[in-house]
């Protein structure tokens, strides 16, 4: 037992190594490996990758303004001796404003991140920022370089409204909004106004779209613009045609729907021929494969059974829609994927049933008449028939109460989920041509046959194939999707610059109203004295308690939507008319998921704008070219002080290289995994960031250092080298302690107090100075231990440089 125990803690610690090892692998060299070890990866910011910054000025003008009509107000009631509760109700709103006010930064800051979320920025950053008395808010959006596209998203007034529900496209509304277009063209045509200022003027409205100077390809005009390829600069036109959305199915899969609608429309400066960036990847696939002589093959649909390389079956697998990989496939072939869509197989099977139902079965006829006990009587006569070689078919015609019985009882193809709970489970565990007995459903009792036993379906997938080969092929297929991605693969073809306005002859689905966040005062959670479950309470001023009043008489039984800052937070049942002006949401899991809605809608009532101080882009080539200077700055540190430390300390310097390397893999694991490895957050690396590795680098092996001195010190005393070792290292831990101690407290100053660069730069630097220690203390004193024989070597310098012969005591012979 003791023997096996020695063991544990070696193969444990093995174990744990191998696994951080594999995690630091670059992320080519893990795409055979199953999703959930491929997951960690680095992640970068603004100015490794490229990006936009934004700085948003938040206005407190509004704040302020209602914080005095409020007080005003309570003041002047006061002086009229009016009501109490009238004054209880002013004074409720104003220390619900006075609230808002002191939150105003991170409630904004938490619809901002909401926003960015909608774009795909996964390492988004937003930090406050306090100018004198101006409160900012700095939005950082790596990989976004189109920056009228992140303004319009993230920029957005934050407003809160409330709409009614409309989905149904009547000809009142068509008609509607075919006048509202020509509404607007006349505003060009006869006023003088121009397509901009009439854009920006409708652009915020419900259903209507405005896009400023954005760059068309011919073949990516919207449909029904064709004509505007050949069309005079400046002059506006009225078009029908439609846009393409993307949008997720109920399987949660990204689709594409086309709406209908009307542009004004004019080509903003004559065509202009441009290297255009290929992003799509179907269409860069052709472009590599005529460049370089590959073949390309599209896949629509495709079972992914045994006609499809094992290789590439297990790749797209592993794969979610959009994602590019690149995979071996044979000896001399690789290739290069792309995932449009994959629909995972299904258990299914096929099979008959005869159904007898009984009075107060579900969905019964008033043909039948029999009992519940008749009917299962019923039922093992009929499957003592068939055990005995009847026929199926035929019973299912004379017995079975529903209208499968007229085709011998078939129920066709069905996967699993399609059939009531009892049914199912006995179907689903019949073999091939199996017969079950009586099973009991709400329907009655079924004796069911399985005319094809239960089976899983291929996955089906649409995907693209760039098929590489030679020997060298996948090295091939790993540099084309580095090409892709880096975005170097381009076509030179004719741009035309247009400006639009699109007016949707789609119902968004919710309707406006007049109410909105000018009537709205104060949301608060409070608990349901029957249910004792949290609900949201809302109020409203004067003029908005009889909106909603109107409102919600408008819409019974109908859901009322509430947006803040576009975007949909609550969509309530509105249950009956509501009158006085207060209201209770209800619907809440917890106390937490109430607060934030209550946050929310206090949110999009505050009066409180944001307005684009500055913006700044950063393109992706010079992010990647910080990134590699970074990266190069990183290793050349890395190596020179690896020499510096075996010149001057011979084997211990040898050492205490074995300890850097894996404090430099163990800084790579953390990088990459999340934050205390459970959080949703992750360590999002700029270049303030590496500068503070760069500079841990440097610091790693001052506990090393320190502790070789200590080291030497003792063996020139003439101590035993193992007793020197534990001395050295006794010695020189209240340096170590104090140096990094006072490291970390400086860290954690610029970190409190420092911009979001500078935290960068104090958190690497931070963790840098923690895992130094750990290898320093740790890593570095098992290893001398391990290997601390070697000092009675007779060229004793080698361990820590002492020549003299006598400074080493000798074992007894």
């Amino acid at each position: 037992m003791d023997s096996n125990r020695r063991y544990i803690w070696p193969v444990t610690a093995g174990i744990i190594g191998l696994l951080f090892l594999f995690i630091a692998l670059p992320d080519n060299l893990k795409a055979w490996a199953p999703g959930i070890l491929r997951a960690p990866t680095f992640h970068f910011g603004l100015d490794l990758v490229g990006g936009t910054q934004l700085d948003f000025r938040i206005s407190e003008q509004e704040i302020n303004d209602q914080i005095g009509r409020l007080e005003t107000e309570i003041e002047q009631l006061k002086n009229q001796n009016a009501g109490s509760e009238k004054i209880s109700i002013l004074e409720l709103q104003l220390q619900s404003t006075k609230q808002q006010k002191t939150a105003i930064v991170e409630s904004i800051r938490t619809v901002l991140e909401r926003r960015i979320n909608a774009l795909g920025v996964s390492e988004a950053v937003i930090t406050p920022s306090y100018m004198g008395d101006e409160k900012h808010l700095l939005v950082e959006c790596p990989g976004v370089v189109d920056t009228q596209k992140c303004i319009a998203t993230v920029g957005k007034t934050i407003q809160l409204e409330f709409k009614e529900e409309f989905t149904e496209a009547t000809k009142e509304f068509e008609q509607g909004v075919r006048d509202r277009a020509d509404a607007a063209l006349r505003r060009i045509t006869v006023s003088g106004a121009t397509l901009p200022t009439v854009g920006q003027d409708l652009g915020s409205t419900l259903g209507v779209a405005f896009s400023d100077t954005q760059w068309f390809f011919k073949k990516d005009l919207p449909k029904g613009l064709e004509d505007l390829w050949s069309a005079p600069v400046g002059k506006v036109l009225k078009r029908e045609g439609s846009i393409v959305v993307p949008q997720q199915d109920e399987k949660g899969q990204v689709t594409e729907k086309t709406i209908a609608g009307i542009f004004l429309a004019e080509a903003v400066e004559p065509k202009t021929q441009t290297g255009r960036l290929v992003q799509e990847a179907p269409t860069a696939f052709g472009i590599l494969a005529r460049e370089r002589h590959l073949t390309y093959t599209p896949h629509q649909e495709v079972p992914l059974d045994a006609k499809v390389d094992p290789a590439i079956v297990g790749m797209l697998q592993s794969m979610t829609p959009g994602d590019l990989k690149t995979v071996s496939v044979g000896a001399n072939s690789a290739a290069l994927l792309f995932l449009r869509l994959r629909n995972p197989g299904q258990e299914q099977m096929a099979a008959s049933h005869i159904l007898l139902s009984f009075k107060g079965a579900s969905a019964v006829s008033d043909k039948v008449t029999r009992s519940k006990e008749e009917a299962l009587t019923l039922a093992k006569d009929i499957k003592s028939q068939l055990d005995k070689g009847a026929d199926f078919a035929t019973l299912a015609k004379k017995y079975s109460d529903d209208g499968s019985g007229k085709s011998g009882g078939s129920l066709g193809t069905f996967v699993r989920g399609a059939m009531v709970a009892p049914f199912e489970q006995a179907a689903f565990a019949l073999t091939q041509d199996g017969i079950s007995e009586p099973v009991e459903s709400q329907f009655g009792y079924h004796i069911i046959r399985a005319d094809r036993a239960a089976a899983r379906s291929f996955d089906i997938a649409s995907y693209d194939e760039l098929r590489f080969s030679g020997t060298d092929a996948k090295t091939q297929a790993d540099a084309a999707m580095a090409d892709l991605q880096a975005g170097k693969v381009r076509q030179v073809e004719d741009a035309l610059a247009l400006r639009t306005l699109f007016f949707s002859l789609l119902p968004t689905g919710w309707k406006d109203t007049t109410l909105n966040g000018k009537h709205f005062r104060s949301a608060a959670v409070t608990m349901d004295p029957t249910t004792n479950l949290p609900v949201v309470q809302i109020a409203f001023d004067d003029e908005g308690a009889k909106l909603f009043q109107t409102l919600t008489k408008n819409n019974v039984g109908k859901r009322i939507a509430i947006f803040v800052g576009g975007d949909l937070v609550s969509a309530p049942t509105v249950q009956t008319e509501i009158a006085g002006g207060t209201a209770i949401i209800t619907g809440s899991g917890n106390i937490e998921e109430a607060q934030k809605l209550a946050q929310d809608l206090n949110t999009g009532a505050i009066p409180a704008p944001i307005y684009l101080a500055g913006q700044h882009t950063i393109e992706a080539t010079l992010g990647s070219e910080a990134l590699s200077a970074s990266l190069k700055a990183a290793l050349i540190g890395i190596i020179i002080l690896m020499i510096y430390m075996i010149i001057l300390y011979r084997f211990l310097g040898v050492l205490a290289d074995i300890a850097l390397v894996g404090y430099a893999l163990l800084f790579v694991v953390i990088l990459k995994l999340p934050l205390f490895f459970f959080s949703s957050q992750y360590i999002v690396l700029t270049v303030a960031g590496m500068a503070g590795i760069i500079l841990s680098l440097g610091m790693a092996v001052d506990a090393n250092v320190l502790i070789f001195e200590r080291i030497k010190e003792e063996l020139r005393k003439g101590k035993l080298v193992t007793t020197a070792v534990e001395i050295g290292f006794k010695r020189a831990w209240p340096s170590i302690r104090d140096g990094n101690a006072s490291t970390l407290l400086t860290c954690a100053i610029l970190f409190i107090i420092g911009t979001s660069i500078v935290r960068g730069f104090s958190i690497t630097l931070s963790m840098g100075v923690l895992m130094s220690m750990l290898t320093a203390i740790v890593m570095t004193r098992w290893l001398i231990r391990k290997t601390s024989h070697l000092a009675f070597a007779k060229n004793s310098y080698l361990l820590a440089g002492i020549r003299t012969q006598h400074q080493v005591d000798m074992p007894p012979q």
